[in-house]
């Protein structure tokens, strides 16, 4: 039986992607293995978001075609859409080219691909079925499933409308269909995906995200409903209530912030304000109390002043999220910002980004200090980095706990921990 093997980079969706691609390989009679020296056929679903994406693919194929000459490399995911055809001409090694609009084709491409013919699948032109059957869940804990492909924003630092094409949800009936499907398989929490998952509208039936969660949270068997990434500007009272009506609607949102300084929120073609965000905040705490929020930013965007740089600091200071993910600002082929003139130093970009952290790692370990003492719900999802002897799991506000194994305990149990220590990124405990 020939063997496949997929490494996948960036977000969720990628992630969701490679589960994806796994199913329709296993449908063509290939088996997964984790051993990318004895692979068939490797698939690289890539991710384009940060700088210099391009490179670091070429040289992941050539390392990879280095570790196993003769595997068949297919290039899938964001840089694959980016690049098109043209990465065929200067990459040899590669048999393949499968944009993420065009995964369905996979067979497809493989099958030219034994009979030497190099292939190029891109655009966002596939109308084909779901058929969410055949997804390899690679997780038995927590299932994908994605509501809304693509985005609309066209945020001015962003290359993902170009590289997932425009907004297209999906069926409310389907969506409905394969979170029971994940409740049939003993998978207890369900995780919503979409760039811009708030901006669900059903074709059909035009029903929102507030809709969808209401639903998907009467599914017997579904403990837990996350749902990301939330835009801002789509985040209504009507949400805000769904998420605070439903106790197994998770109280964790991420909620990209990109920067406190309107002026710069305005060059990034945000269409929120400083005011407006927090005031959103503001209502979503009202609401549901102990909701985790945790954000993105971008530090260093063309012509942040050191004050629009302090109006971040302030704001993260005062809101207080349980995680934030900062990068300094890279330019994305293609993008409006990577054509302004007024380009902050990268030495600037970096002083900042350590600034960042460094407040943001005090606040995280102040915010999960306050729970030291205190029994939390937690889905074990396996074994613990750090220590075999170990557990971790989630807690229903999305953050990590490790704890002593204990027999009887399996992955999928909930079970209730004491936490004794707390640090800025996971907390520890016992099994009460």
């Amino acid at each position: 039986m020939k063997t496949f093997f997929i490494e996948t980079w960036g977000c969720q969706m990628n992630r969701h992607d490679s589960e994806r691609l796994a199913g329709l390989l296993v449908a063509e009679g290939y088996e997964q293995t984790e051993n990318v020296d004895t692979a068939d056929l490797i698939l690289l679903n890539t991710c384009s978001v940060r700088e210099k994406a391009v490179q670091k693919v070429k040289s992941r194929i050539g390392e990879l075609a280095h570790a196993n000459s003769r595997a068949a490399i297919g290039l899938c995911g964001c840089v694959a859409e980016q690049m098109h055809g043209s990465i065929l001409k200067t990459t040899p090694s590669i048999g393949f080219v499968l944009g993420p609009g065009q995964i369905n084709r996979l067979p497809e491409a493989v099958r030219l691909l034994e009979q030497d013919t190099r292939s190029v699948f891109s655009g966002f032109n596939s109308t084909e079925p779901d058929d969410f059957d055949s997804i390899v869940r690679s997780n038995r804990t927590r299932g994908m499933v994605t509501a809304i492909e693509g985005c609309n924003e066209h945020c001015t630092y962003c290359i993902v409308p170009y590289t997932r094409g425009p907004e297209l949800s999906r069926p409310l009936d389907t969506i409905l269909a394969e979170i029971q499907s994940l409740a049939e398989q003993g998978i207890p929490e369900v995780e919503i995906l979409g760039q811009t998952v708030n901006s669900y509208r059903c074709p059909k039936t035009h029903s929102d995200l507030a809709d969808l969660l209401t639903l998907a949270a009467g599914i017997d068997g579904i403990r837990r409903v996350r749902f990301l990434t939330s835009h801002p500007r789509y985040f209504n009272a009507k949400l805000i209530q769904a998420m605070a009506d439903h106790p197994n609607v998770a109280p964790y949102l991420h909620l990209p912030l990109q920067s406190g300084s309107t002026a710069i929120l305005k060059r990034m073609h945000r269409r929120y304000t400083r005011e407006m965000y927090l005031q959103l905040v503001s209502d979503i705490r009202a609401a549901i109390p102990h909701i985790n929020l945790s954000t993105d930013i971008i530090v260093g965007f063309p012509g942040e002043t050191d004050q629009d740089f302090d109006d971040t600091m302030a704001l993260l200071a005062d809101v207080k999220f349980g995680q934030v993910f900062a990068f300094a600002f890279s330019p994305r082929p293609g993008t409006p910002a990577a054509r302004y003139e007024d380009q902050v130093p990268e030495t600037t970009k970096k002083e900042r980004l350590q600034a960042l952290f460094a407040l943001t790692d005090r606040i995280a370990l102040e915010l999960n200090t306050a729970l030291v003492n205190t029994t939390v719900d937690v889905l074990i999802d396996g074994s613990s980095r750090r220590s075999p002897e170990d557990w971790q799991g989630r807690t229903a506000c999305n953050r990590v706990v490790n704890f002593p194994k204990r027999p009887g305990d399996s992955i999928g149990d909930s079970v209730k921990v004491t936490i004794v220590r707390a640090g800025p990124h996971s907390l520890y405990g016992h099994i009460l």
